[in-house]
């Protein structure tokens, strides 16, 4: 946890600090280590919030977007008393959760159906302790990237899943939105998710033994047949994390995506074509 309760207000870790947990009222010691993201931790090992996972430099980086007592916000249900913790819970009522780590489908569904008007952030790039990614999530994610948009007004890109982690199956389970965060300043909305997508593909003509004679009969440009290949195939709407902020801030409908006005700075960080009409690749 960031905070903890210290004289009565909400209060950082430092080093030999003593606190009481601001939800359960669990006594909590400060851990300040060299290698670690200063928090607070339990006294005794007992489960105050089971939803909570090790805070990290990317949850403290999204915390500080938001306002001071935004961030880490007791949420009760009226009915049942049950109390978790949400990360960040604006003013209007958004809850917006940031999850470094993988989740259980079941975890999943139980923080949608509690917290009800909520959105997922998620880290698409985990660091290790010197900095260096954790698996190949990011690189998978922007090579399998469509290099010709499906959809320019917002601006819509199709994505082929090649690797063997299941970030995008796995989120593609959650009903609440989903927004990956891969850096960059960009965020991408989850907009949908098909596993073993069938796709038709036609095939030329073969460099078999009988080429040749394909060829005398047709030309090369002739289609001689058809062959089925199943692909993961993702849609996803890039989103600038400044818009998803301030929108979030004022209560605003989080933007659906980039206009035609500002896709030159997806374009400036990613090598795909960003004109002409729309793109029917896999449609």
């Amino acid at each position: 946890m960031r905070y903890a309760i210290v004289d009565s207000e909400r209060t950082e870790a430092q080093p030999g600090m003593r606190g009481i947990c601001q939800c359960c009222g669990g006594q909590t010691i400060a851990k300040c280590g060299e290698h670690v993201v200063w928090h607070w931790a339990h006294k005794r090992k007992e489960d105050c919030d089971p939803w909570w996972e090790t805070e990290t430099e990317w949850h403290r980086t999204w915390k500080d977007r938001f306002p001071f007592d935004w961030q880490e916000v007791v949420h009760v249900d009226p009915k049942s008393g049950e109390k978790h913790i949400a990360d960040v819970k604006t003013p209007s009522g958004l809850v917006i959760e940031m999850q470094n780590s993988p989740i259980h489908p079941k975890e999943m569904r139980s923080r949608e159906e509690f917290y009800g008007n909520m959105v997922w952030v998620v880290n698409g790039d985990r660091k290790g302790a010197h900095g260096y990614s954790q698996n190949s999530d990011k690189f998978h994610f922007i090579d399998g990237l469509s290099s010709h948009p499906i959809c320019h007004d917002p601006l819509s890109l199709q994505v082929e899943w090649f690797g063997r982690g299941k970030l995008l199956h796995n989120w593609s389970r959650a009903s609440a939105i989903v927004y990956l965060d891969f850096g960059d300043g960009i965020l991408w909305r989850l907009d949908s998710f098909e596993i073993d997508k069938t796709f038709v593909y036609e095939v030329p003509i073969s460099a078999s033994s009988n080429s040749s004679r394909q060829r005398e009969l047709f030309s090369d440009n002739v289609v001689v047949g058809k062959e089925k290949k199943k692909k993961d195939i993702g849609v996803v709407t890039p989103i600038q994390v400044n818009d998803f902020v301030e929108c979030s801030k004022i209560g605003a409908p989080i933007p659906c995506g980039f206009g035609l006005d500002d896709q030159s700075a997806v374009k400036s960080k990613l090598d795909f074509d960003t004109a002409g009409s729309q793109d029917s690749a896999g449609t």
